[in-house]
């Protein structure tokens, strides 16, 4: 692939992800304005939905196959580039789903007798909304830069383990900005 070409690959990729979170965002939100959803229904949901996203992982871990043909080709460039490493990422990225699939069912359990009402602030759910596109941006982009300048798979080394500790982190920083952000509106 030539670098212009990469260049339209990667700016479809960000569009498609940053458009498909803003849809279901918004589904989600008109969705708990017109339903009445319980927590522990929303976590039942959700875990349900990342189970099945772990599982699909899990099953075509090694493919690069997709219904959506801007994944299959960023799926094949990637395979290409990053070589035994994309398969590992794609393991440990199933592992992940499944733990925090794993999660939201133990949520849904804990709340399982609750029977509260979701509802949702809008300014909550818009700095949300921004936390997890802006996180989900900067993610993105530091793994694109690292695939597109590779110049062979051994570039790769440790690759799968390094990504892992940097989610960590930032998944560390976004909790603390949720609660933060949930304490400043409560």
């Amino acid at each position: 692939m030539t670098s212009s070409e990469i260049k339209k690959l990667r700016v479809r990729q960000l569009l498609f992800l940053n458009g498909t979170l803003l849809f279901f965002l918004s589904a989600s939100y008109i969705l708990q304005i017109l339903i009445d959803i319980t927590f522990s229904q929303m976590f039942i949901f959700l875990g349900t939905v990342t189970l099945i996203q772990s599982i699909g992982g899990w099953a075509k871990r090694n493919s690069t196959k997709s219904i959506l043909p801007v994944i299959e080709q960023v799926a094949i460039y990637e395979k290409e580039k990053m070589g035994n490493e994309w398969s590992k990422q794609r393991i440990v990225g199933s592992i992940w789903t499944l733990l925090f699939s794993s999660i939201l069912f133990i949520n849904a359990y804990f709340h399982s007798d609750s029977g509260e009402i979701l509802k949702i602030e809008p300014m909550f759910l818009f700095f949300l909304t921004i936390a997890i596109l802006i996180m989900t941006n900067i993610s993105m982009v530091i793994h694109s830069r690292k695939v597109d300048v590779a110049q062979s798979p051994a570039n790769f080394t440790g690759y799968t383990r390094n990504s892992n500790v940097r989610a960590i982190i930032f998944g560390a920083c976004y909790a603390i900005l949720i609660f933060v952000l949930i304490l400043s509106l409560v």
